[in-house]
């Protein structure tokens, strides 16, 4: 019956959205029947949607009810023999297209979590310290792990290295986030400051003083 109920919807709709949810369906048929076998973990109701590149995705672990919008770059790296990598997508959360997202160590973003397009998230940078090398061949190093609380929302163009993210936080578009910013706050510019923070007793957000 359900089944009937969404193909009468889908006939309803202008021939546009109806190409467009064939190629979603295609997305979460593949996510579910191709991509889950060779993800850490592919959750339900999951969709990976045209990916750009995947490298290493045993290591990655995407929850129920998550979106990959399209050319998505997902990468682990195992630097250490002994200590795997780990990327996590919450539940619910929501990645934007040409997001860059790349683990050494280990990222662990939350619950319902929303990015904007072209955000890049990384817990390792390339060294550098040798200047008779290419930095390509210089390898790369860890600047510790990430975490990206529920609720929070990441704006257009952000960068995000090495620091921890609280819970319903807003990250400005354009902001280099290199510095752990605390639980409802608003960070904007480079580096990445906490211009608004929530004051619990009134449930509002008051600007904060430099």
């Amino acid at each position: 019956m359900a089944l009937l109920t969404k193909i009468k919807q889908l006939y309803g709709r202008p021939w546009l959205e109806k190409t467009q949810s064939l190629g979603e369906a295609y997305w979460s048929l593949k996510s579910r029947y191709y991509y889950q076998l060779f993800f850490g973990q592919m959750g339900k109701k999951s969709k990976l949607i045209q990916p750009m590149r995947l490298r290493n995705v045993e290591h990655i672990y995407i929850e129920d009810n998550v979106i990959v919008n399209k050319y998505a770059f997902l990468l682990t790296l195992q630097t250490d023999p002994l200590k795997r990598p780990k990327l996590i997508i919450g539940e619910g959360s929501i990645i934007g297209h040409m997001n860059h997202i790349t683990c050494i160590d280990q990222i662990t973003i939350g619950r319902q979590v929303l990015t904007a397009d072209r955000v890049y998230i990384s817990d390792h940078s390339h060294d550098f310290s040798n200047p008779d090398l290419p930095i390509m061949e210089q390898g790369v190093s860890s600047k510790g792990k990430i975490s990206i609380g529920d609720g929070t929302w990441i704006g257009e163009n952000a960068v995000v290295l090495g620091c921890s993210i609280g819970k319903h936080c807003v990250i400005g578009a354009n902001a280099v986030v290199i510095h752990d910013v605390p639980d409802y706050c608003v960070a904007v510019g480079i580096p990445a400051r906490v211009i608004k923070r929530l004051n619990p007793q009134f449930r509002s957000w008051e600007s904060v003083k430099r």
